[in-house]
């Protein structure tokens, strides 16, 4: 884990929901933070749950902020608000403000900020591009949502930049001829067919959005084309994070299946949320004993071994090193909870 803190400028946090993932992604920024690294987490999780992991009851919105600590270097906390990126890009990749205008008000748009799948996870890659970029920041942590859609993270800008080098769009939909390419005799009757299917006012939005994305195709390609060199460089590691129960372990494993798919190697796992062993580590249980106590000390015992043996056999079947985190005696409501989390990571094995 020293080794990844120090050599990676992004790491990404990925597993199943439910396993301390975003206090993970929290408490490693912090460790990056004590180093020196000036460290920014982002949670791309639409549950929102960093704002309240780091005691922030205010809140924490698209734009990063400073948390004050006691550590050399400098911690950072954001969440993605996807239509606030969107609208960032639209304007920075816009010839004059009247094109942004158009694009920005038509309600294609907004459908897209809204509800179109895939277009969270598109505008996450987008922002881990914009800090990633920003000199603020030497470490960006990600904490993405569960499982599959942290894939579709990952997968977003490729699929972007396949979708835009494609021939239907280079041939019907890109903005240099837009659908008014198509308003030959044939396309115009193919125009007012789909207006009875779709609607007259929803082809009208479709026509006027790529009339006036006309040009921003290539920006927006090409920024696709950076996110997806992020991910793949060396300088970015990932983590698997999961807890000791079964459908965590399975959806590891998927993970982990899913990521060399992709050729991105996971650095670590960490396995959260154990039975904490001193509680039951100093006790010397009498095994004729029937106190209650000694009876769930016993139980105790048990289950925190069987736990460790889960783990254990999961990172031989990865072939991955694997560190333990305990379960926290108190509510990660607080940085100082956070912290108590990344004294263990300071333990866990080099990654």
């Amino acid at each position: 884990m020293r080794q990844l803190l120090t050599r990676s400028q992004v790491i990404v946090c990925l597993g199943p929901g439910g396993v301390g993932k975003t206090t993970t992604a929290a408490a490693i920024a912090l460790a990056g933070a004590r180093r020196g690294r000036r460290a920014v987490v982002l949670t791309i999780d639409p549950a929102h749950r960093l704002a309240d992991a780091v005691g922030l009851s205010d809140g924490l919105t698209n734009e990063p902020r400073q948390l004050d600590g006691a550590w050399s270097g400098e911690l950072w906390a954001a969440m993605l608000d996807p239509r606030v990126t969107f609208e960032a890009i639209i304007n920075a990749q816009s010839k004059d403000s009247g094109q942004a205008e158009r694009i920005l008000s038509n309600r294609l748009f907004q459908h897209l900020t809204s509800s179109l799948s895939g277009t969270n996870e598109f505008m996450a890659s987008e922002r881990l591009l914009d800090l990633h970029l920003d000199p603020r920041f030497d470490l960006v942590v990600i904490d993405t949502p569960p499982s599959r859609h942290a894939v579709d993270f990952l997968d977003s800008p490729d699929r972007l930049v396949r979708f835009v080098d494609h021939r239907l769009y280079r041939t019907v939909l890109a903005p240099q001829r837009g659908l008014r390419g198509v308003m030959n005799a044939a396309g115009q009757m193919a125009v007012r067919t789909m207006g009875r299917v779709v609607g007259s006012d929803l082809l009208t939005d479709v026509i006027e959005f790529f009339n006036a994305f006309q040009g921003m195709d290539e920006g927006f390609r090409q920024r696709a084309s950076r996110s997806a060199e992020i991910l793949r460089s060396a300088a970015t590691g990932y983590v698997l994070v999961t807890s000791p129960r079964s459908d965590p372990i399975d959806a590891a494993r998927w993970l982990a299946t899913a990521m060399a798919d992709r050729q991105l190697p996971v650095a670590l796992v960490i396995a959260n949320r154990l039975t904490p062993q001193e509680l039951v580590g100093p006790h010397r249980i009498r095994a004729d004993s029937t106190a209650a106590l000694d009876v769930n000390l016993a139980q105790l015992a048990t289950l925190a071994r069987a736990e460790r043996d889960l783990i254990e056999a999961l990172g031989r079947e990865l072939a991955l090193p694997t560190s333990l985190v305990d379960e926290q005696t108190i509510p990660v409501s607080s940085l100082a909870a956070i912290a108590i989390i990344a004294d263990q990571l300071d333990d866990l094995p080099e990654g």
